[in-house]
């Protein structure tokens, strides 16, 4: 799914309440070409975490499937991350339907076949890690061998 996003400046307002719902969609900013990543949906608003420079009072239009084009004021910002809020609130309908499009969490054998092939990198590395520190500590007993 990729939402569409502009960024432009403008003015913020200051609403807030509405029950969050955890969501990761894959988004694209048509203007500035930058992933976004939406953590958080809700008929107020939204989490964002994208690398682009956003700064509060800026407006982000965009493009939800169900919902059509909205309009959202950061509302605040911390680090890669930042909170939204729909100038006109979302109908459950739209949130429900975005939702249905994001990704279905990992089953449990594909969390547990990632957390093996997670084991078995970090044991390669640890190799890696071990092989690179004997050889400094030889680099470094040579050294003291010349002085």
């Amino acid at each position: 799914m990729s939402l569409l996003a502009h960024l432009e400046p403008s003015r913020s307002a200051d609403r807030r309440a509405a029950e969050r719902r955890k969501l990761r969609l894959e988004a694209r900013a048509s203007k500035r070409d930058t992933e976004v990543v939406i953590h958080d949906l809700s008929e107020e608003g939204m989490l964002l975490e994208c690398a682009a420079s956003l700064e509060v009072g800026e407006v982000i239009d965009l493009v939800i499937p169900a919902a059509g084009e909205a309009q959202a004021n950061v509302a605040w910002t911390s680090g890669r991350f930042f909170g939204c809020r729909f100038d006109i609130p979302l109908t459950k309908a739209a949130v429900s339907a975005a939702l249905l499009r994001s990704p279905a969490p990992p089953s449990e054998d594909e969390r547990r076949k990632a957390l093996y092939n997670a084991m078995v990198e970090l044991r390669a590395l640890a190799r890696v890690v071990e092989e690179i520190t004997d050889r400094v500590d030889r680099a470094i007993a040579r050294i003291r061998q010349i002085r």
